[in-house]
């Protein structure tokens, strides 16, 4: 192959690997508002909550509620405890810090939205000190927790 269509192959895989990026932060971005519409509406009479009469509606907000709860309490429990464990040893990642700190009182204000999107911006901006600093480990170091068992929750 010769050098000209390397670089072209590569900027190509480039370009890819970009839209993809901005996709799945688009698709980011976007799951807010669907869980935000999941706190507030009810998915009608599917599943189990056909048994629960007049109190599907009820029932199925307190669930996607709840459902939302987990997502956003996993994530900021997650960044904080990566920050708690990485600050120290890498200067300039404690002033994320207030950022979670933001994220935790929109948690607690029933803010979903506000806290999702403020979780975001500290894995952003982790990542960008990653990118400049690659010793750093991963938020989640996925391979240790399944080795471990810990991160094994599904069969």
């Amino acid at each position: 192959m010769s050098n000209e269509s390397q670089r072209s192959d590569q900027g190509g895989r480039s370009q890819d690997t970009h839209a993809d990026t901005q996709a799945l932060i688009g698709l980011l971005e976007n799951l807010v508002p669907l869980l935000m519409r999941f706190q507030s509406d009810a998915f009608g009479q599917q599943g189990p909550s056909h048994l629960a009469g007049g109190n599907a509606a009820q029932l199925e907000q307190h669930a996607a509620v709840a459902f939302t709860e987990d997502i956003i309490l996993d994530s900021l429990r997650n960044v904080s405890a990566y920050l708690q464990r990485n600050a120290s040893r890498y200067p300039g990642l404690d002033t994320y810090s207030g950022v979670v700190e933001q994220a935790r009182r929109a948690f607690d204000a029933r803010d979903y939205q506000s806290a999702l999107a403020l979780i975001l911006q500290a894995y952003r901006a982790i990542t960008v000190v990653r990118s400049i600093r690659p010793e750093l480990p991963p938020i989640r170091e996925r391979a240790q927790n399944e080795q471990n068992g810990s991160g094994r929750a599904v069969h």
